[in-house]
């Protein structure tokens, strides 16, 4: 049958999908997954405009998120402390400086009896 304005031609054998084996599917499951994780990680780590607190943060978040993408991006310290930022060392103020001299404690006229 054809109606008025159809030009495409259904009567054609119909088309089924290819039955593919279990190894198959789960390769694309982790290409189709793995790789724009992997490609969000290598964006984390290539952004200079990120503060390093917010970088080391996110990267967490991301160790914790997807592990075995961090763990295959990161396999030893050594890789991990050359991609990301060093943290800068805290300066500790000299409190010596900070705090008042010892001054012992004065009487006022009001405690003398």
């Amino acid at each position: 049958i054809k109606y008025a304005g159809s030009d495409t031609d259904f009567s054609a054998s119909p088309a089924f999908c290819k039955q593919i084996r279990r190894v198959e599917s789960e390769e694309q499951r982790v290409i189709g997954t793995q790789t724009p994780l992997q490609a969000l990680l290598e964006g984390l780590i290539a952004d200079r405009e990120l503060p390093a607190k917010d970088k080391r943060k996110r990267l967490k978040q991301f160790q914790r998120s997807y592990p075995d993408v961090y763990n295959y991006r990161f396999p030893t310290e050594e890789s991990k402390a050359a991609a990301l930022p060093e943290k800068a060392p805290r300066l500790k103020p000299h409190l010596m400086f900070l705090r008042k001299p010892f001054q012992p404690f004065q009487r006022s006229w009001s405690f003398r009896a």
